[in-house]
């Protein structure tokens, strides 16, 4: 349930309201949240780069919420779920406890669900955390 979370589309929806409720409010970061999708080409980028396959879909315990949706990727680096996980705690300026907790109980799920090993997860942390470091900075 936990890695449903994690998804481009309901993050993608949490993102875009984040953004309309600041653009509403006059603030000038309200593009901030939509900077969601540097992170998700970046994964894609990624995924098609660096060859480190998946683990076996023996060892999987996912279950497909909406099966057509899932995009068939060979390798599983980085972790999609953890980048867009950090990137949304770290724009929505969570308290770093609270963060932390979020993303590794996130990446958690990914290695428990066997759909990615602990390297993926580590990359995604970083993708995730770096690319909100940045954007928060412009």
């Amino acid at each position: 349930m936990l890695s449903l979370l994690g998804q481009s589309e309901v993050l993608g929806v949490i993102a875009l309201g984040v953004a309309v409720a600041r653009f509403r409010h006059r603030r000038r970061d309200w593009w901030v949240p939509l900077a969601l999708g540097l992170v998700v080409a970046a994964e894609l980028v990624l995924k098609f780069v660096i060859g480190q396959p998946a683990p076996g879909r023996e060892l999987s315990r996912s279950i497909e919420f909406l099966p057509f949706l899932k995009a068939p990727f060979v390798y599983s680096f980085p972790s999609g779920h953890v980048a867009r996980t950090a990137f949304m705690v770290t724009i929505l300026n969570w308290s770093w406890p609270v963060a932390v907790l979020v993303v590794v109980a996130m990446a958690i799920s990914r290695v428990y669900l066997a759909d990615h090993w602990p390297s993926d997860v580590l990359g995604g942390w970083l993708l995730g955390s770096v690319t909100a470091a940045i954007v928060k900075r412009a």
